[in-house]
């Protein structure tokens, strides 16, 4: 069950401790010296030794020799966490400049992968290691400071002399052995099960112990995967019982007093626009011709921060949850579903709260005045995108019999948004308009089929009006000098830049201009010229592997893929714990002026936190939701064996070529080994197999033909048998 987390803290002591130390360098103090040194009278020993616990947790210092601290960058030792890979070695980050630190399977020392470790280096005569063409430093594991798994989703294997689970994510390198058969929860071999670690591995021992506390059921059952890759990446997926209560005691009304207190918009046409299976809706929009010819986009948010509160438990553990995740078939929100699907979802003809961004717009798309303010409105119609599309692209009776008296307002809606597109266009702004994975469920959990998802008219109406709403509400509080959480994207890598220009050589592409000033409009101009081809979707993809990930910051760095220099996230605060935050800083600013003093130090001393976990929550959902979808593909392929597909390359490594399917968005492995009847040099820079006998390449981006040929579920891996590449045979003759 998930636990509520306390708030992130960053208590001034910290800081204070670490410019102690910093002052000190090499020179090496007690608590009871720090206490002193400190100087404060209102701070005991007991606080301070508190403080150097947590310092030392988290790795900014080192005991040495026995209780005395030094700041770790004065000391051989680095702190990172440790990452295992597939062939049982670890690597830590180095950070900044410094090489990455490899870790033999010796000197990980009963780390387990994720852990926050200590290692050792030697700075004076370093060792190096070659690992896929980059130079590591060699250190070893000295100390684990935190430990990543409390527990472990795993297939249990009723050994008749010692029960035990092996891990289902392979870089945890340690099988767990369960001590007695009354902690087996009765699991049957090969179940799936979630084992609570009692004793880790240590220097002595590669095996940890433990109990089953879940039973999961096994591979292959309809919805275990889901369940055992909510398990690997620790995804709070029950609310805590006090998170419950708080959740049911707030009114599925709206009090009277408050809708007293904001502007009423009720009156309006405001209706949602969301997906089919769609249940929680925090946005509603509107589109008005002024009498000067203009437009006013409204665009609704729900007022989200009203219910959730400050500190409150249902604040706490949407914090630690960051973002609701999504699976094919099944979602893990952020909040309760009373919140969530209840009063805070603008349901329609219904009194809701909302915070409002009014916005006027000119013909040619210039933001002529905006205004943010708190309101309640009650939405006409809960849409679809499909049936707004069906509105703006055709002439259904059905429809117009509906939905008639909104006709004219999607109308409007969609001239707003020609507007609006071509604004974005002028300035240079990144498209990504590329189809992905749906996976389509039966009733019973089966999979269906996976297609194209679908992206029509009303998808980017939808887009376009969520991002001015996101532009206007940065630049309120960036021209306030207001703290805030801002959705950054940093200019692309020059070197992944010129990497991505000589692979769009070769199908005829050219990428200008510095790589170092490159702006978003040269890529895009990319994405337009490559729109329609048969490579469409892998060059997209290329473009987009190039850029930098986007982050939350409390620092506005502006957003290179949008061209735009102020940008947060503010329309979806029922599934995102930044947009919560947004909320929050924005009403505070309403209501009370721009902030400063303790009130304004102690908000800005927060923010980078909440930015660093959001950012990291939104990472593990990206990462558990593609490998569901992953897991899912492997599922839909396991009856496919012999099959033959199109495709195209989309990786090449040493010891084989990736494929991607045409048809049904599947990707698998042809190892280089079954490829023919030669030998295949490996191209790194070129991003190409060579053939020595025939002098035969086989590249990056070539349309192949393939058969699959095995499936390994376990694994989430597919194997292809390369049968063709770009129109000639390549395939053995035998089988």
């Amino acid at each position: 069950m998930a636990r509520s987390v306390s708030l992130p803290q960053q208590p001034e002591l910290h800081q204070e401790i670490i410019e102690l130390l910093r002052q000190r360098g090499n020179r090496l103090l007690s608590v009871a010296d720090i206490h002193e040194r400190l100087g404060d009278p209102d701070t005991t020993r007991e606080e301070v030794n508190r403080a150097v616990e947590e310092l030392e947790s988290e790795g900014t210092l080192l005991a040495m020799r026995g209780k005395r601290y030094s700041l770790l960058e004065f000391t051989p030792y680095h702190a990172g966490r440790i990452k295992v890979h597939a062939d049982g070695f670890g690597t830590v980050f180095g950070g900044g400049e410094d090489p990455d630190i490899y870790i033999d399977r010796r000197s990980i020392k009963g780390a387990m992968n994720g852990d926050l470790v200590v290692v050792r280096v030697d700075k004076r005569q370093p060792k190096y290691r070659k690992v896929h063409g980059r130079d590591l430093i060699v250190g070893e594991v000295t100390q684990v400071l935190r430990r990543a798994h409390s527990t472990v989703v795993g297939r249990f294997h009723d050994d008749p002399l010692q029960p035990f689970v092996v891990p289902f994510d392979f870089r945890i390198d340690t099988d767990i052995v369960i001590d007695s058969r009354d902690d087996t929860r009765n699991a049957r071999d090969g179940e799936m099960v979630n084992v609570e670690i009692e004793r880790y591995p240590d220097r002595t021992s590669h095996l940890a112990h433990g109990r089953v506390v879940e039973t999961l059921g096994f591979i292959g059952e309809p919805g275990v995967d889901i369940e055992v890759v909510i398990r690997k990446f620790h995804i709070p997926h029950e609310f805590p019982p006090e998170v419950e209560r708080e959740a049911a005691s707030i009114s599925e009304q709206v009090p009277r007093k408050e809708i007293e207190r904001r502007t009423d918009l009720r009156d309006r046409t405001i209706v949602t626009i969301d997906g089919e299976t769609a249940k929680d809706f925090d946005d509603a929009v509107e589109v008005q011709i002024l009498p000067n010819g203009n437009y006013r986009l409204g665009v609704h948010i729900a007022d989200v921060a009203h219910y959730v509160t400050e500190g409150s438990a249902l604040d706490r553990e949407a914090f630690e949850r960051g973002t609701s995740v999504y699976f094919p078939g099944r979602a893990v929100p952020m909040l309760p579903e009373r919140l969530s699907n209840g009063i805070c979802s603008l349901n329609p003809r219904v009194d809701r709260l909302t915070f409002s961004a009014e916005i006027e717009i000119d013909k040619r798309g210039r933001f002529v005045d905006r205004k943010v303010y708190k309101s309640v409105i009650r939405t006409k119609e809960r849409m679809t995108y499909t049936k707004v599309n069906a509105i703006l692209t055709g002439d259904d009776a059905d429809l117009k019999e509906q939905y008639g008296y909104l006709y004219a307002d999607f109308r409007r809606m969609h001239e707003l948004y020609e507007v609006l597109r071509k604004r974005r266009d002028a300035r240079g702004s990144i498209d990504f308009d590329l189809p992905e994975a749906d996976v389509l469920l039966a009733e019973s959990g089966e999979i269906e089929a996976i297609r194209a998802t679908e992206r029509n008219v009303a998808h980017r109406l939808i887009e376009e009006f969520m991002l001015a709403a996101n532009e206007v509400v940065a630049q309120e509080l960036t021209f306030a000098m207001q703290p805030g959480l801002y959705r950054v994207h940093l200019q692309p890598d020059p070197q992944r830049l010129e990497d991505l220009k000589e692979i769009l050589k070769e199908f005829k592409l050219t990428l200008r201009g510095d790589m170092e000033e490159i702006r978003p409009g040269e890529l895009q101009r990319i994405l337009k010229e490559v729109e329609g081809r048969p490579e469409d979707r892998f060059l997209t993809n290329l473009v987009l592997r190039s850029m930098k990930r986007a982050f939350y910051s409390e620092q506005n760095l502006g957003h290179f893929a949008l061209a735009l220099d102020n940008y947060c996230h503010f329309t979806s605060p029922i599934r995102r714990y930044p947009d919560l935050i947004v909320h929050r800083r924005l009403a505070e600013l309403l209501e009370n002026g721009p902030m400063i003093g303790d009130r304004l130090a102690k908000i800005e001393s927060a923010h980078p936190m909440y930015a660093v976990q959001s950012s990291e929550r939104e990472k593990r959902a990206e990462e558990a939701e593609r490998e569901v979808l992953e897991w899912k593909k492997v599922i839909f392929m396991r009856d496919k064996v012999g099959n033959q597909y199109n495709g195209i390359i989309t990786g090449v490594m040493p010891f084989g070529l990736f494929i991607e399917l045409d048809e049904v968005f599947v990707q698998g492995l042809v190892p280089v080994a079954t490829i023919g009847k030669e030998f295949w040099a490996f191209a790194e820079k070129q991003h190409r197999l060579r053939g020595e006998a025939s002098g035969r390449e086989l590249r990056l981006g070539d349309h192949v033909r393939v058969e699959v040929k095995s499936i390994d579920e376990d694994r989430r891996q597919i194997e292809f048998r390369l049968l063709e590449a770009s129109g000639s045979p390549i395939a053995r003759r035998e089988k």
